[in-house]
């Protein structure tokens, strides 16, 4: 493990914290994890976090793995980042809206349907 990587998990940042920091490290693209250089999408950001390269190997799907357990553990909707992102919002943007607790405030900003949960 490579003592970036090792850095890294010793910081134990939670996702917004992950987009803010890490986000600086990149350019923001929509629709794909990478552009196999320097540009990720929210979600690709984060697998990087923990450890991927941005290239389509063979590590890809155990990073994604990792952030998406990650995700889950943090009790957000993967589908809901990438909807985000693919959107247009910003690394941190979307930091910003992990933080504020959820509020729809983004989603009308990003002409983004708000869910509507039904009690069955």
């Amino acid at each position: 493990m490579s003592q970036q990587q090792l850095l890294l998990k010793q910081e134990n940042l939670s996702i917004s914290q992950i987009l803010r920091i890490y986000g600086k490290q990149f350019t923001q693209i929509t629709e794909r994890y990478s552009d196999g250089n320097n540009g990720r999408c929210a979600i690709g950001l984060i697998m990087s976090y923990y450890g991927w390269n941005g290239k389509d190997d063979s590590q890809a799907s155990g990073k994604l793995l990792g952030a998406l357990i990650a995700l889950r553990y943090a009790g957000i909707d993967k589908n809901l980042i990438i909807q985000l992102n693919d959107s247009g919002a910003t690394f941190d943007e979307i930091a910003d809206y992990l933080d504020d607790d959820k509020s729809p405030n983004l989603f009308e900003d990003y002409n983004i349907p708000i869910p509507v949960y039904h009690l069955a």
